[in-house]
């Protein structure tokens, strides 16, 4: 038999002891409030403990993306800091307060001593170049310490065209040979390996019975090559390092490439190697 807990349906039951009360009304509610702000009272965050917040904060959607907020709950929170309701009013900032934010904006909006706000125009021809190479914007990014979006506003403004997607969400994207993989980087490998002639497989099963699917495999050298394109996530790198595991376990030789190497670069010993047919190396 269910049980149905006994105060279901029912109000008014259950009213926390210091609704209603404030510390301008209630000893008890003063007490505490004082309690509490001394025990914060010049505390601040490590730079591990900042750094963990980042790190699980990469990646993650807002829950709230895409939804409009009503015009309702937009009108209800404007009544509620409107006039002497605002936790602001009547104050001003003081001496110390107005010299914080000012060395904060120091340079002007997007001012060269302002991490936070980067010119990154001073570094307009390096971007585009990198980003016309193939180097993601996610990349970019990371090298210049601003957010994803800033860097394709920049390339926006900059009248760059912005390329598509690097990882296809269907996992289908077609090589010249015909290959399916699952990201313009792993297209540029495959194509590099159809190009000069390197018989090749792509996406097979790795350790039979396991969930591991190799990226290629060369089998004239018995070599697998790996592309980690999102090491930037957690999740990710864990799933990265289980599969490193397998690798070693098995004793197979892997070549592993990364967003920050240059496929062209990492790739071009193969040709000497193993290649059928020599051709000119060309930019990709």
């Amino acid at each position: 038999m269910k049980r149905i807990p006994w105060n279901k349906g029912k109000k008014g039951l259950q009213v926390a002891w210091n609704k209603g009360l404030t510390k301008e009304t209630d000893e008890r509610v003063k007490k505490y409030s004082k309690s509490l702000s001394k025990s914060k009272k010049g505390w601040k965050m490590s730079d591990e403990q900042k750094e963990n917040i980042r790190k699980a904060l990469i990646g993650r959607i807002p829950w709230n993306k895409g939804i409009k907020t009503p015009e309702c709950v937009k009108e209800k929170i404007s009544k509620k800091l409107r006039g002497d309701k605002n936790p602001f009013y009547g104050k001003k900032h003081s001496f110390e307060s107005k010299k914080r934010m000012s060395d904060s904006r120091k340079g002007g909006f997007l001012g060269k001593d302002n991490p936070r706000f980067l010119n990154l125009d001073r570094f307009k021809e390096e971007i585009i170049i990198s980003y016309m190479q193939g180097y993601s914007s996610n990349y970019l990014a990371e090298k210049y310490n601003v957010s994803n979006v800033s860097i394709l506003n920049y390339l926006e403004r900059w009248d760059v065209k912005r390329r598509n997607s690097a990882f296809g969400f269907s996992g289908l994207i077609f090589c010249k040979d015909g290959h399916k993989v699952r990201s313009q980087y792993e297209v540029k490998i495959d194509n590099f390996l159809f190009d000069n002639g390197i018989e090749h497989e792509t996406n097979g099963i790795l350790v039979e019975g396991l969930p591991y699917s190799f990226d290629f495999y060369i089998p004239e050298i018995d070599l697998y090559i790996e592309y980690w394109g999102l090491e930037r996530f957690d999740t990710y790198n864990k799933r990265k390092n289980k599969k490193l595991k397998q690798y070693n376990k098995w004793g197979c030789n892997l070549l592993s490439i990364g967003p920050k190497d240059s496929i062209l670069d990492m790739l071009k010993f193969l040709i000497p190697l193993c290649a059928k047919k020599q051709r000119v190396l060309r930019d990709y």
